[in-house]
């Protein structure tokens, strides 16, 4: 579940930015608790309190403790937290820089920049938790990317292949947008083949043209990706690892 926190004076526009999160939770089968809070003052109090948040969405012009302050507070407790501010008052921007906000957004709201920006913070906040979640008959499932071996793929049907799970994940994608979403991850993984996307941590070793994985299952690096490839995993592990 993604966790978010509302920090707006004017409760119009906080029960706007509810709605618009509910709405694309709905929309996207995306797990939500959404706490509003009135002040910053307020907001940092459940901080200290142990309260975290995955998205911050915050005004600048608040009365008891402004947007900007309660940011610097934010992160004295939380680096990590994505701040989205929402706000009529552009003339912060230099103040801002210091609490490194994710994305401004202007009021009133442009709903579909507002949706564009959720997306994207929502991403990051998977890639900095470690999971890759897919959608399948209508649910979302979440896997731990430690737990995956590679991913393979036969037209549109992607298959997910796990450590010690017998069972495997099966959802429609593409490949080449599941090896877009994993480059910054914590983990990398090799696109070997047009139809194998596959976990470093799992490969036992490599040749030119193999590659064989903790499982014993040896999968075929296309010759067109061979050089790269080596390349690739050379500057991680070392050529002493790779046979020749």
């Amino acid at each position: 579940m993604i966790q978010i926190g509302i920090c707006d004076d004017d409760m119009k526009s906080a029960s706007k930015i509810e709605t618009l999160l509910q709405n694309i939770g709905k929309k996207k089968l995306i797990d939500m608790n959404i706490e509003v809070y009135a002040d910053g003052a307020t907001f940092l109090e459940s901080l200290e309190r142990k309260m975290r948040y995955d998205i911050i969405y915050l005004d600048i012009k608040m009365k008891l403790l402004d947007g900007v302050d309660t940011a610097k507070g934010i992160r004295e407790i939380d680096q990590e937290a994505i701040i989205i501010y929402v706000s009529n008052y552009e003339n912060y921007f230099m103040e801002l820089f210091e609490v490194e906000p994710f994305r401004f957004i202007k009021k009133p709201i442009d709903e579909e920049k507002f949706y564009r920006y959720f997306m994207k913070a929502y991403e990051k906040v998977l890639k900095k938790d470690n999971f890759f979640e897919y959608k399948f008959n209508k649910m979302v499932f979440k896997v731990p990317l430690k737990e995956i071996m590679y991913f393979e793929s036969s037209g549109r049907l992607i298959k997910i292949i796990r450590k010690d799970f017998n069972q495997i994940e099966k959802f429609y994608g593409r490949l080449n947008e599941i090896e877009k979403f994993l480059k910054d991850c914590k983990y990398f993984f090799l696109r070997i083949h047009q139809s194998y996307l596959v976990n470093f941590e799992y490969v036992q070793k490599m040749n030119y043209t193999k590659v064989c994985i903790s499982n014993g299952k040896e999968l075929f690096i296309s010759e067109s990706r061979q050089k790269r490839i080596r390349e690739e995993y050379s500057q991680i592990l070392g050529e002493k690892y790779i046979d020749r």
